[in-house]
């Protein structure tokens, strides 16, 4: 999703919320969160969502089908930094599905202030051999039930 659509999210469309204190080793020398704490963020966001789904992360909610998830490809928006002490908001939604890939997009607020928008493409793979395979349909149709904004689809996928 582009930049422009991905900060146009509003926070309301997230079903998942979680709030952090950003801690002193979080920040860098300049006193704001360092740039590679935002993925640990958004890992948190991840694992909150599939916590919230009924499992406590997303390798134990694959294991039902036999499969596992892997990080396919990550985009990372910064709007403004965080700094020590603030209380950040991680909000996670799953915006997009594809046959064999789903989009988890993640955004950081501290209260009203969009932080960064961070979007992780994960591809859904056999746990024995790697090769993709297809999202289950059960998943799709959970996730649709429990978003409040329908993740896009497109055809054929």
């Amino acid at each position: 999703m582009a930049a422009a659509l991905r900060q146009d999210v509003p926070l309301a469309h997230f079903p998942v919320r979680e709030t952090v204190r950003v801690r002193f080793n979080e920040i860098d020398g300049q006193q704001i969160v360092f740039n590679a704490n935002y993925l640990v963020y958004a890992d948190i966001g991840v694992t909150e969502y599939f916590r919230a789904l009924g499992a406590g992360q997303p390798g134990l909610y694959f294991n039902q089908y036999g499969t596992d998830i892997r990080e396919y490809h990550c985009e990372i928006d910064y709007h403004a930094p965080a700094r020590l002490d603030d209380r950040i908001t991680i909000a996670a939604r799953i915006s997009r599905f594809e046959r064999t890939r789903f989009t988890v997009h993640c955004a950081i607020f501290r209260e009203a202030d969009r932080l960064t928008d961070i979007e992780i493409v994960y591809a859904h793979i056999d746990r024995d051999n790697g090769e993709a395979v297809l999202l289950p349909g059960s998943f799709i149709a959970e996730v649709r039930r429990f978003e409040p904004v329908m993740p896009i689809q497109p055809q054929g996928s």
